[in-house]
């Protein structure tokens, strides 16, 4: 089963869609929700795993104003806790980021965590890609909130776990067309 998902290896719709639909599927990566849509539309794909809503910062607009406008049809709803982690270059210390990378829903969720630490919130498309970029430019004084398995993938070390404000869940959708 060819799957698509809106991010990179490491990402939560990753962990979402095997989770729920097993490790034997095939995943495809996409940067928007719109083109991860598409091939499913265009039967490029059989479903999407997209992120629907999440516990600490509401719906999705986009994916939710991208379902509302042709025949999708929800096949399964996921609900995924996700636990985000400050992540950083080995060696680098906490005391000395200066800018943290991540999705904007990402920084909204961790928001009393980041405040304490004084640092520039720069926005990316996906937190798995945040953290690859960190590693890839090696950007020092710099760090990311994604997942620990992101972590993992990428090469960085943990600075912090749990930093989302509250328990977060996020919802994801399995759909078809």
């Amino acid at each position: 089963m060819i799957v698509s998902i809106c991010g990179i290896k490491g990402c939560y719709a990753e962990t979402a869609a095997v989770e729920v639909l097993g490790e034997g599927i095939s995943l495809v990566y996409f940067n928007s929700f719109q083109s991860a849509l598409d091939s499913v539309k265009n039967q490029r794909s059989e479903y999407a795993v997209l992120p629907v809503k999440t516990s600490n910062s509401g719906y999705v607009s986009e994916v939710n104003d991208l379902l509302s406008t042709d025949n999708w049809i929800v096949k399964q709803k996921i609900d995924l806790n996700t636990h985000h982690c400050l992540m950083a270059l080995k060696g680098e210390k906490l005391i000395s980021i200066k800018t943290v990378y991540s999705h904007p829903k990402a920084l909204q969720e961790c928001e009393l965590y980041l405040r304490k630490l004084n640092v520039s919130l720069q926005e990316f498309f996906n937190t798995a890609a945040s953290a690859k970029h960190v590693a890839e430019n090696n950007l020092l004084k710099s760090a990311a909130i994604a997942s620990k398995q992101a972590a993992n993938l990428y090469g960085l070390e943990i600075l912090a776990e749990n930093i989302e404000n509250n328990n977060d869940v996020t919802t994801f959708y399995v759909i078809g067309y």
